[in-house]
């Protein structure tokens, strides 16, 4: 086996496919989670940079915590329960199709949580903490689907917590941000194809054998020729030469059928990092009932460093000392950077009961161009192209005050993936274009407590695939059909 079939190997588990390529289906394009806000949730977050409703504004627009009025705490848990199901086939290395699934959903159900805290220090300043998981997936596929050798499980969580500040210049312009600090961590696995492995290297030891037994009959048929001859010392040296050969031949064949028994072996990868960010943010409002919002996240740069552990036959050594050690477990790094986003965000009141609101999102995914691998010895094991592009998410939504206390939400958002084409799709990341419809209400227990039920279903394009991790992986030629359902609860607590 080549060196590239090691170096390809590593990279699909360590590649965070991972981030990518970091399947799965995360909640916003590529591996992003959107779902920080029950309340913005039921509308597709439109207006979610403007609005500045409650505590939630810490995580999209810190500038809007001049537009609360005392201090208060929220909380928000959902539930995103994605459905992306393959259906295709992939080659194996050997000769025909691997066996195994097909038809099966590897996308894992999963809640996640955020917490969100503002102080009202004073009518213009404001100061607020947030716990958010702003990027993140999960799968797991079984271990007999056909594309095992391309991805079992994927594992990214990146938690995010932010400390930051508002200030209200005048009646119209507030300005806020302040430092991020997040934990990203990856665990990856994938199958490893042992019998294309161990069949190149019952080959070989088929021939030696064949080779071997060969030879031994030759030897003996000397040995025979010199005895009629009376060479007896001759015939002795000839016959003890087959015996050895013979003995060759057969140890030959049986590593032959033992390498040719090898199965599948595991590949897993685990690794983290801490990083550090900020978030700025500005509100500018032309009334009471208009205003808009911006609002910068920087990216966050990792070098992820874990540990990548093989399950190999206890008999590779019989494969030689060089492919054997392709397969040690060893230190690994990875260097990924969590994309920056600019938002903007309208709302408008259009009367008593009605509000419109819209949001546009800039998510600088096309950071994600290539992914380098650095094994313990500070060598290059390889470097992947992932051409991810640049995405762009737009929501609309509006709202409607039934009573006081009652207040219905709706909106619809269209989500742009960052996978250019086939070509670099991955069955960690089976990502395509995603339509979002949404629905929420909230209630008013009493001026200091709210709650909010949002719920969205995400439509997705098909997305087709054709994936080599590596040499010894096939080609997982097929598509996915992707959705998701998701629902978020909130409450808010004033004091």
């Amino acid at each position: 086996m080549s060196l590239s079939t090691r170096n390809a190997t590593l990279v699909s588990c360590l590649g965070l496919a991972v981030v990518c390529g970091l399947a799965g289906q995360a909640r916003a394009a590529g591996f992003a989670l959107r779902e920080q806000s029950a309340e913005g949730l039921g509308d597709a977050f439109a207006g979610q940079t403007a609005k500045a409703y409650n505590a939630s504004t810490v995580f999209y627009n810190p500038a809007g915590m001049t537009n609360l009025t005392g201090s208060e705490v929220a909380g928000t848990t959902t539930w995103i329960a994605p459905e992306s199901t393959f259906k295709g086939s992939n080659s194996n290395v050997i000769g025909g199709n691997v066996a195994g699934r097909d038809n099966v959903n590897a996308i894992k159900a999963a809640a996640i949580g955020s917490v969100f805290g503002v102080w009202d220090a004073s009518p213009d300043w404001k100061f607020g903490v947030a716990v958010a998981t702003p990027f993140g997936m999960r799968s797991d596929y079984k271990v007999n689907w056909v594309g095992r050798y391309q991805a079992l499980a994927s594992d990214v969580t990146d938690v995010d917590f932010s400390v930051v500040g508002a200030y209200r210049i005048n009646d119209h312009l507030s300005i806020g941000g302040g430092p991020r600090f997040d934990y990203l961590k990856a665990r990856l696995s994938q199958a490893i194809n042992f019998n294309a492995v161990g069949l190149q290297a019952a080959q070989q030891y088929a021939t030696g054998a064949r080779q071997a037994a060969a030879a031994a009959t030759q030897l003996q048929a000397a040995a025979t020729q010199a005895a009629a001859a009376g060479q007896a010392a001759t015939a002795a040296a000839y016959a003890a030469q087959a015996t050895s050969y013979a003995a060759q031949a057969q140890t030959l064949a049986s590593d032959a059928q033992t390498t040719a028994s090898w199965g599948d072996g595991l590949g897993k990868v685990e690794g983290d990092d801490y990083g550090v960010g900020y978030n700025l943010g500005v509100l500018y409002e032309f009334n009471k009932n208009t205003r808009v919002g911006l609002d910068y996240r920087s990216r966050s740069a990792h070098t992820l460093s874990g540990t990548v552990n093989n399950q190999t036959p206890a008999s590779l050594s019989l494969a030689g000392a060089a492919t054997a050690g392709l397969f040690i477990n060893q230190n690994a790094t990875a260097k990924i950077t969590l994309p920056d986003s600019l938002n903007l965000g309208f709302y408008h009141d259009i009367n008593s009961r009605w509000a419109i609101l819209s949001d546009i999102q800039w998510t600088h995914w096309g950071l994600f161009k290539q992914l380098n691998v650095i094994g313990a010895n500070g060598q290059a094991i390889s470097s992947t192209n992932e051409n991810w592009q640049d995405t762009w998410f737009a929501s609309l939504g509006a709202h409607y005050k039934i009573d006081s206390q009652w207040m219905v939400h709706g909106g619809v958002a269209y989500d742009l993936s960052p996978i250019k084409n086939d070509q670099y799709r991955t069955a960690r990341i089976p990502d395509s274009n995603r339509y979002w419809l949404s629905a929420g209400a909230s209630y008013v227990i009493s001026p200091a407590t709210e709650l909010h039920l949002g719920y969205t279903h995400i439509f997705a394009d098909k997305a087709n695939i054709k994936e080599t991790a590596n040499s010894l992986a096939g080609v997982l030629n097929g598509s996915y059909s992707n959705s998701v359902d998701i629902v978020s609860s909130s409450f808010v607590l004033r004091f």
